[in-house]
């Protein structure tokens, strides 16, 4: 990047001033999204903040996408509660939250390092869908303790939460459900007014008030302090101090957050991307949220990702570069230094009810009922995803999803769309179904060939085509225009389709070939096996080709001295 002096002067001219607006307001955003988030992933609010400062800031020096915002998310934060759900009640349950942290950075940077991160392409709607509903229920669930006042068991996941709530119904803290409510009213009642509002600030502060006032500490509602603040609140260099040999079993979850933080980074950097028109590189991304994570894990910060919520705010509030979101690290920082023994008279039950309304906004209903009436493979990688996120160990879910729509995009690209294409008799070429050759027997036929031809497509394709070649076909014309990839078994299945059509006496032309396909064809031998005047090659325009290879098919027929009619 320039940074002569004139361009320092036309920043500060034309961009600083967007950029200091929307960084200051995503902090304000932000303050109480990290420290509410802190408390789902099972850590101190204070960790929350600090990790609204070095993953941010990090993030936008080494990211891609120059509007994203870095740090503590909603579903990150559920997924490494979830992962670490065997080690909530260790004493030392920070320090594998931030190994958790540092391994899932080095696979981010693993991901990008090696353009892994493409494989996001492959991640359907459905999974995002599933993961999202799955991780706004698995949140809310997470949060009923505290908006209740009890201390329930979270090592079983909901159904644990639920039969541990029946057990201990009648302790519920009056106090603490009616300052739930009055969080969870005074949330949505300032949305409602103005949704540019930082509601979730104004919350905690006027439910800090309110317990303060009402003297509701004293009756039981618990505060941050009471969970217990760390003893010095700065941020600090912390090599996490775990057993060596409880490494190992780390290494899946941190798998598991970093995939998840891939889904969650790339799913809002693309629907962003679209908005602004910058280009999207997840690749060089990921790399950046790798070096945010591992930075972060060793300055007691818990995994962090690419914010959904955080980033919109930065955008519609006019962000111009990456500098909005250092700033927006910096603000929170110096709320940090000013500000930061006030933190432990923030009451947990208004930090459940930021959660429980921003976690609810993941289950859009909208959203999941237009994917269910999508189709069929839709509805079954929803309900997978979703129905194992919530009854599964959470980084077993995340596999199991991405492999549900890795296999439907399998099965989906193995299938080869065959089609019968004539010229009437005005000259115009019509497509018709494949067993339309059967009922019209013609001499010659043109068969247009749809999908990639691989190792799992291949099967089909010969089934199909052998069904024909006993039809009274004289000449097949295979048509490439919508074939991209021959792979080694394509090839030998049409060695194999031309020698058995030959066996039979019926010839075979190619048409419609992709110069990329003509190379395969050309370094594989059969192209001189079919005969270099047996190839016609694709152009601009449409079926060119094809009525050049039609020619070719009468003139054999011709020379067979064939009296029958084509078509």
């Amino acid at each position: 990047m320039n940074l002569s002096l004139p361009v320092i002067k036309r920043y500060f001219r034309g961009k600083f001033r967007p950029d200091l607006s929307a960084g200051l307001t995503v902090g304000m955003v932000g303050i109480p999204q990290a420290m509410a988030y802190a408390a789902i992933a099972g850590v101190n609010p204070i960790y929350g903040l600090y990790t609204a400062i070095i993953p941010t800031i990090i993030g936008a020096l080494f990211g891609n996408y120059p509007y994203l915002i870095t740090g503590p998310t909603n579903p990150t934060a559920l997924v490494t509660a979830s992962v670490l759900l065997g080690y909530v009640d260790r004493a030392n349950y920070l320090e594998f939250v931030l190994v958790i942290a540092i391994l899932a950075g080095v696979f981010k940077l693993l991901f990008g390092l090696f353009k892994i991160a493409t494989i996001s392409r492959y991640i359907s709607n459905s999974v995002l869908v599933g993961f999202l509903s799955a991780a706004g229920v698995l949140i809310i669930a997470n949060q009923i303790g505290n908006l209740l006042g009890l201390s329930l068991a979270r090592s079983n996941g909901v159904w644990g939460i639920l039969t541990s709530l029946a057990r201990q119904f009648q302790n519920i803290h009056l106090p603490t459900l009616l300052l739930s409510l009055i969080s969870i009213g005074l949330m949505l009642g300032i949305r409602a007014i103005n949704p540019k509002l930082p509601a979730a600030l104004f919350t905690i502060i006027l439910a800090s008030l309110l317990v303060y006032l009402l003297g509701w500490n004293a009756q039981g509602v618990r505060l941050v302090n009471d969970v217990g603040l760390p003893e010095h609140l700065a941020l600090q260099f912390h090599v996490p101090q775990i057993d060596l040999q409880e490494l190992a079993g780390l290494i899946v979850p941190g798998a598991a957050v970093a995939l998840f933080g891939l889904m969650e980074t790339v799913s809002i950097t693309k629907a962003m991307s679209q908005m602004t028109d910058d280009p999207l590189d997840p690749s060089r991304e990921m790399i950046g949220q790798g070096l945010a994570s591992i930075a972060g894990g060793f300055f007691l910060c818990m995994p962090s990702s690419g914010s959904p919520s955080r980033t919109v705010v930065n955008v519609v509030n006019g962000a111009k570069t990456k500098v909005s979101a250092i700033i927006s690290g910096l603000s929170v920082f110096v709320f940090l230094l000013l500000f930061s023994r006030l933190i432990g008279y923030i009451p947990m039950p208004a930090l459940a009810g930021v959660v429980v309304v921003s976690s609810a906004g993941l289950i859009n209903l909208d959203l999941i009922k237009m994917t269910w009436q999508s189709r069929l493979n839709s509805r079954i990688v929803l309900l997978v995803t979703f129905i194992s996120a919530l009854v599964l160990p959470f980084e077993y879910a995340i596999f199991l999803g991405v492999l549900s729509t890795l296999l439907m995009h399998l099965g989906e690209s193995s299938r080869v769309n065959l089609s019968y294409i004539l010229e009437d008799e005005n000259g115009q070429f019509i497509e018709l179904p494949m067993d339309r050759i059967k009922e019209r027997k013609p001499e010659i036929a043109i068969v247009n060939v749809e999908g990639d031809l691989y190792f799992a497509a291949v099967e089909g394709l010969e089934e199909q085509i052998s069904r024909i070649l006993d039809s009274g076909l004289k000449v097949l014309i295979l048509r490439f225009r919508r074939t991209h990839l021959l792979a080694s078994t394509g090839i030998l299945a049409l060695d194999h389709l031309v020698k058995a059509a030959k066996a039979k006496g019926v010839e075979v032309l190619f048409c419609g070939v992709h110069d990329e396909i003509r190379k395969t064809l050309e370094s594989s031998g059969i192209l001189d096996s079919i005969g270099q005047n047996r190839i016609f090659i694709a152009n601009d325009q449409l079926f060119t080709s094809a009525q050049k290879a039609l020619d070719e098919a009468k003139s054999i027929l011709q020379k067979e001295d064939s009296p029958k009619d084509q078509t």
